[in-house]
This record gives C-alpha cells, sequence and structure tokens, in this order.
C-alpha cells in the first residue's frame, strides 16, 4: 500500500514537472511570436493570456468612464497659453484622453473615445489661425464668449457663435476662425480623429499651401445658412453634397424646441425631451460618423437606465444634474461645461433633481456602429 501511493505520488510530480515545462516552452514560443510581431488565437483570445480578450460574453471595452471639471480644463488652458510658444497661441487647445484607451495604446494622441476627440480651445482676441481642412469631420459647440461672440469661417460663410451654438466643418471643407470680442472666448471642439488615425487615411493642407492666401474670402454668413435649410427647406437647384451641407445649428432655436417639447409632455423614459442634428439631405445623422444631440431633462426626472454600443462624451449646456453609471451605480455630478465620457455599452440614467431644467450636449459615435452592422441597445 505504501509502495503504491510512493508510486502514484512520484508520477503525480512527474506530471507537475511536465506540466510546468510544457507552460515554461509555451511561454517561451509566445514570448518569440511577439518578438516576430507573430500571435496565436490563445494569446489574443483567451483571458488567460491577453489582458484584453476579444471574445467576451457582453462587450467588455478598452475605454473607461471618465470626468472632468470644465473649471480645471479652463485653468489649464490659462497656463498652457502663457507658455506655449507665440506662433502657436492660435491653437490652444486642452484634450480629454480617456485613461482605459492610453493604457492600450499610450503613445495614441487625444483619444477621448476609440472613434471621437473631445476638448476645449481657447481663443484670444486677437487670434486668427490660418484657414485649414482635413479629412476628419469637426465641430464645435459655443461655451463662454465675451459680448459680441466668435466666428467660424466654413468654405467662405463666416458663422457667428455664441454659447450652445453648434457649427459643423465637414471633412475637407476649409475652416478659420477669430474672436470678435476683447476678452478669451472658449467653445468645446469635437472630431473623429481617433477614427481617422485608426484608419490611416488623414489629409491635411493648409489654404496658403493651395492658393496661396491664409484666410478665406467672406462670401456669406449664418444668415444664408438659415434662409436655405431652414423650415424644412431643400433648396432644388443644388446637388446632393458628400457632406452635410447645414453647418450652423442655432441654440436658440434648439432650446425653443426642446421647451416647446417639454411643455406638451414630448418626453421619452430613457432620454426624456431630445433633439438630434440631422442632415437635411438624407434626414440622418449630422456626420456619417457622429451623432449631435441635446438632451433637455425636467426637473424632478430620472430617466429609465439605457445602454447601448455607442460611446459617448457628454457636458451640459445649461443646469446641473447627475449620471448614474453601471449596476454598481456609480454617480458623476455634472454641472455647466463639465465633461463625462461612457464607453460602449454603458448602462446609465440621467438624474436631475433640480428646480431647473438641465440641458446637455451628447456626442456619440452611433453612427459608425450602424455603419458596420454592430450596433445594439438595451431599454429597461
Amino acid at each position: 500500500m505504501v509502495r503504491f501511493i510512493t508510486n502514484h505520488f512520484y508520477h503525480y510530480i512527474e506530471v507537475l514537472k511536465l506540466a510546468e515545462n510544457r507552460e515554461e516552452k509555451l511561454n517561451q514560443l509566445l514570448s518569440e511570436l511577439k518578438r516576430e510581431n507573430l500571435g496565436t488565437y490563445m494569446a489574443s483570445f483567451d483571458p488567460k493570456y491577453s489582458n484584453y480578450p476579444v471574445f467576451t460574453s457582453e462587450p467588455k471595452p478598452f475605454m473607461t468612464t471618465a470626468m472632468w471639471r470644465y473649471e480645471d480644463l479652463k485653468k489649464y488652458a490659462y497656463r498652457l497659453r502663457d507658455v506655449i510658444d507665440p506662433e502657436m497661441t492660435d491653437r490652444v487647445t486642452i484634450h480629454l484622453e480617456n485613461p482605459g484607451i492610453k493604457k492600450l495604446a499610450p503613445e495614441f494622441p487625444a483619444p477621448s473615445t476609440p472613434t471621437m476627440y473631445g476638448g476645449i480651445q481657447i481663443i484670444g482676441p486677437k487670434d486668427k489661425p490660418p484657414a485649414h481642412r482635413h479629412l476628419t469631420n469637426a465641430f464645435r459647440v459655443g461655451l463662454e464668449f465675451p459680448p459680441e461672440g466668435g466666428y467660424t469661417t466654413v468654405n467662405g460663410i463666416r458663422i457667428k457663435i455664441q454659447k450652445g451654438d453648434v457649427v459643423l466643418t465637414p471633412s475637407m471643407t476649409w475652416h478659420d476662425h477669430g474672436n470678435y470680442g476683447n476678452d478669451y472666448a472658449f467653445w468645446y471642439d469635437g472630431l473623429d480623429a481617433p477614427l481617422t488615425l485608426w484608419l490611416g487615411v488623414e489629409w491635411y493642407a493648409f489654404l496658403k499651401d493651395i492658393q496661396g492666401k491664409l484666410f478665406q474670402d467672406v462670401i456669406g454668413t449664418e444668415v444664408d445658412i438659415e434662409g436655405k435649410y431652414s423650415y424644412n427647406f431643400l433648396p432644388v437647384s443644388e446637388p446632393k453634397q458628400e457632406i452635410n451641407p447645414v453647418w450652423y445649428y442655432p441654440y436658440k432655436k434648439i432650446k425653443e424646441t426642446l421647451t416647446m417639447m417639454a411643455e406638451k409632455g414630448k418626453a421619452d423614459p430613457h432620454r426624456d425631451v431630445s433633439l438630434e442634428l440631422i442632415n437635411p439631405q438624407d434626414g440622418g445623422p449630422a456626420f456619417p460618423t457622429m451623432s449631435l444631440r441635446y438632451y433637455l431633462i425636467r426637473p424632478g426626472v430620472t430617466t429609465r437606465p439605457f445602454q447601448a454600443t455607442e460611446s459617448l462624451i457628454v457636458f451640459p449646456v445649461e443646469g446641473s444634474g447627475t449620471v448614474i453609471v453601471g449596476d454598481e451605480q456609480r454617480k458623476y455630478s455634472l454641472k455647466d461645461h463639465d465633461f463625462l465620457t461612457l464607453p460602449p455599452w454603458s448602462k446609465y440614467q440621467i438624474v436631475n433633481e433640480s428646480k431647473e431644467p438641465l440641458i446637455l450636449f451628447v456626442q456619440s459615435d452611433a453612427p459608425v456602429y450602424k455603419k458596420l452592422g454592430k450596433y445594439r441597445e438595451m431599454a429597461y
């Protein structure tokens, strides 16, 4: 009996040694493959060997929930402006960089979400950056301005911008900007630059290198945009464009519409009162890659939980409220222009416990997921 137990013990030790030897050889081989820029299924997809397994029972994005206070971002913008090369003060921005994405890809520039960029820009009274264009879609939302406001010129149309206004600079449109006032202005910049970078297909150029001049000739104003495309108008004589022809969505009209809908009870349990800025040519989102929305959360309202395969950048334009994220009920309290980013498939609710409406701007990459056939949502 003792001999049997002893033999069994030694056999067990040999099996352990073989397993350890096999594991050691496997790790050596995996390291060798990695040095040769090669991989194998288990190293890429098995949770035992991969920190980012692809096949999971439900979405587990590497992006994380993150929040930034607007007042902190402003302080950094002022400090950066004081120390930056004077020749670069016309493009002073503070980016929202997601810690989960930076952990995966430390060199990845300015990723707020896997597909979208977000950040604030400070514009001085004398700032006039040269006109440029890029394949990346971009837009700005007014945050703070002197009474005179600021402007963005898009393909010759000079558009005045104030708080809450949304101005698009679609793919390959020439654009430059400035500040009409004598004090600093701030706006939010949103782009699909991370998506462009992942795809490796950017084109960027300055007007002076193409046409020999720093700035565009001004051929119209925001009045021309409103005159042609307001009230569901679409000029018959204009051929359909590849880009959204509406480059200006005035906040005054947006707020009026949200308020009217709220008064008439036009709400849903998951977003309360909401609007999407659309391309009038096809009724789709403002950009092929980004959905731009405004939510009005009425006083005392708590929305029902919702989740979708979309990453979000959210900030209040007016009011204050709380976003509750995940089954663990993490709470993020937001006031004017504080920023929150939510990974795909985040379950969230929005709470307005104040006596005033909460108006949120929401930037979403849902159009990307929808076009790729990977959009899913769950409403509770």
